[in-house]
């Protein structure tokens, strides 16, 4: 098989260049070519990488690239569709954050209008602030929220022009006959549709949350096609790729969850290999491919979007699976709760609606300028910014700020301040989740480490039999009920299903347990519950627990990853950030205090692209090719493909 091989690569290598390059369905990838040489193949005398497309699709932005690229192309995940009312005039036209209204229907005062419980715990962390802030010898004027809340009810705005407006917005400009208007647009275009437009456009996310979303679709199937079309139009717009038939001649590349669902993988590699039309196709968990960009070899890495945080402890190229952990909170959570509490503290433009297209950028635009985690940066500030409406004038406000801007982002360690009301609001609506065909359990991965977490949250629910330690005392972390032996380690590399009568059943929560085990009720009961509670508890909680779970006990594994944690993601990108992460979990742990360092990025990496940066280094790779899913190969045998084909255990 060797001579063959040098032998056909000898009669490629003197072949005439001038010959067309055979197509992705014509090769077959079962072949011991390595990565490289199959790039041949497909491209000639192309660049290395520069026929491979990287995709990471996020609830909120969408990355995408060609692997030979320095610096990945970032489009909003959205779409926007003709329909009969815009986002901001559906249930009423409720605004975002939503607003408590008096007996006849009027707004009430700023301090009332979101409840008592936010109202006090809002209260209580200013107070917590002021404590903390004294205690680091920092002044602090003893008026300065009246100082700031009086200002901001006696700030009118200054009305001013378009003609003398120098930053004015080019508007998405639509067809004067509304029959000839597009069906849709997606990206930067969509959130530039004017909210009074004719024909009027509703915007669409097809991921929430990390899920899909479930709330906004009818069907299932428009809810897949609005996610391949966001994809499309990408490629074609930020890649210049605009003839379909051509793409067969790329691979792909595409970052999935660390704790992921078996249906959002196999459905998306339907999309690639039959609507977009790839010659082939590989997946990468997210956590692995930011160790792959930023180049390390042991992390726990600790992904903040703009609506999901992942946590992960990876060693050695491979993810630890039970160290997984998916919390559904991140930078658009702060975003709201900024808003909210400049509203409560009487902010000039009271009437900002998150589900308007310009309010939400706007929004997006101020928690990026003015949020900080620095201690030092809190005193009363003076700040404007300028609002910018299609058909309307600019609109320049100026507005007093004080602890708003460092207790926003604190809600990653407080979420209980974040809105979490309808994060759970359509789950399961449309689509089912996997079930396993031996056992009829369900079988979507699990993780201990999650598993301790959501009986954190709700101590009520059983646990498939993991130990669960009291996490919030800073003393013990979670830790899984025994080290595995060698026959559950093989059990779980396999994930083949127990069909041998006498077969001990392995402890380890990710194998299939056998038939008539009186555990399977008890964790099918628990998979389902858990759909039921939302995962959420404080990100230094959850970064020890993962990381518990993770070193298994072992003293010099869990020093390892306290040193290396990688934080990435647009999330965390407030100032002061990596700081204050680090003084929270020196408190829950003291023992550890010489050994917590809160990585970054290396050269100088945007930390909103490592990842994106992992899996083009993950596609040019050499020997990689046994990853990699042929058109051949998927016409044959579907989506049965990745058990054989995921670097980790499907």
């Amino acid at each position: 098989m060797t001579a063959k091989a040098k032998d056909r690569d000898r009669q490629l290598a003197q072949a005439n260049v001038n010959e067309p390059p055979q197509s992705g369905a014509d090769m077959d990838m079962d072949d011991d070519l390595g990565m490289d040489d199959a790039g041949e193949l497909l491209t000639g005398q192309d660049a290395l990488g520069s026929k491979v497309i990287v995709i990471h699709p996020g609830s909120q932005n969408l990355r995408i690239g060609l692997a030979s690229d320095a610096l990945p192309k970032t489009v909003p995940m959205v779409i926007a569709r003709k329909c009969a009312m815009s986002e901001s005039e559906e249930d009423g036209g409720e605004p975002s954050p939503k607003r408590l209204k008096t007996e006849n229907g009027n707004e009430m005062e700023p301090e009332k209008m979101f409840g008592d419980e936010f109202s006090s715990q809002y209260a209580k962390m200013c107070a917590d602030l002021k404590i903390h802030m004294r205690s680091n010898k920092r002044r602090v004027l003893p008026n300065s929220k009246e100082l700031i809340v009086n200002y901001n009810k006696r700030a009118p705005p200054e009305t001013i022009s378009e003609h003398n407006d120098p930053l004015r917005i080019d508007w998405t400009e639509i067809a004067a006959n509304p029959q000839d208007a597009p069906g849709y647009f997606t990206g930067k275009e969509a959130l530039r549709i004017p909210d009074k437009s004719n024909p009027i456009y509703k915007l669409f996310w097809p991921l929430r949350c990390g899920w899909y979303n479930e709330t906004d679709y009818r069907e299932k199937k428009d809810l897949y096609d609005d996610i391949a079309t966001i994809i499309e139009e990408a490629i074609k717009t930020q890649l210049s790729l605009r003839r379909k038939r051509e793409w067969v001649q790329y691979g792909c590349v595409f970052i999935v969850p660390d704790l992921y669902e078996r249906t959002y993988v196999t459905q998306t590699l339907e999309m690639l290999m039959r609507d977009l039309g790839f010659g082939k196709v590989c997946f990468i968990q997210e956590s692995l491919a930011a160790t792959f960009g930023a180049g390390y070899t042991m992390a726990c890495v600790v992904d903040v979007g703009a609506q999901k945080t992942s946590i992960c402890c990876v060693e050695e190229g491979m993810c630890i699976e039970n160290s997984r952990i998916n919390l559904k909170y991140g930078g658009a959570d702060v975003t709201e709760t900024f808003m909210r509490m400049m509203l409560h503290d009487h902010f000039p433009y009271q009437d900002i609606n998150l589900k308007r297209r310009y309010d939400f950028l706007l929004a997006e635009e101020l928690k990026i300028k003015f949020c900080t985690m620095n201690e030092g940066d809190i005193s009363p500030q003076l700040f404007d910014f300028h609002l910018r409406a299609s058909g309307q004038d600019t609109r320049k406000y100026t507005f007093k700020t004080y602890d708003e801007v460092l207790l926003a982002p604190q809600g990653y360690f407080q979420p209980s301040i974040f809105d979490n009301s309808l994060k759970l609001k359509g789950r399961r609506k449309l689509i089912d989740r996997s079930y396993d065909i031996y056992e009829g359990g369900p079988n979507d991965p699990v993780s201990s480490a999650q598993s301790a977490m959501i009986s954190l949250i709700s101590p009520l629910l059983p646990t498939g039999g993991q130990t669960n330690g009291e996490a919030t005392n800073g003393q013990a972390a979670p830790v899984p009920a025994k080290a595995p032996t060698l026959l559950q380690k093989t059990n779980d590399s396999d994930r083949t299903p127990m069909s041998a009568v006498g077969t001990p059943a392995p402890d380890d929560d990710d194998t299939p347990a056998p038939i008539g085990d009186p555990n399977t009720a008890t964790n099918a009961l628990a998979t389902s519950m858990r759909d039921d509670v939302l995962p959420v508890i404080s990100l230094d909680t959850a970064i020890l627990t993962s990381i518990a779970h993770g070193a298994r006990g072992n003293e010099h594994q869990t020093k390892n990853f306290l040193s290396s944690v990688m934080v990435v993601g647009g999330g965390a990108q407030v100032p002061g950030f990596y700081s204050f992460l680090e003084e929270k979990l020196k408190e829950l742990r003291p023992g550890y205090l010489k050994d917590i360092v809160i990585g970054t990025p290396p050269r100088e990496l945007d930390p909103q692209g490592v990842i994106w940066k992992g899996g083009s280094v993950f596609g040019k790779l050499r020997g990689t090719n046994d990853s990699w899913i042929g058109k051949m190969e998927y016409d044959r045998l579907g989506a049965r493909l990745l058990a054989y084909k995921c670097m980790w255990a499907w």
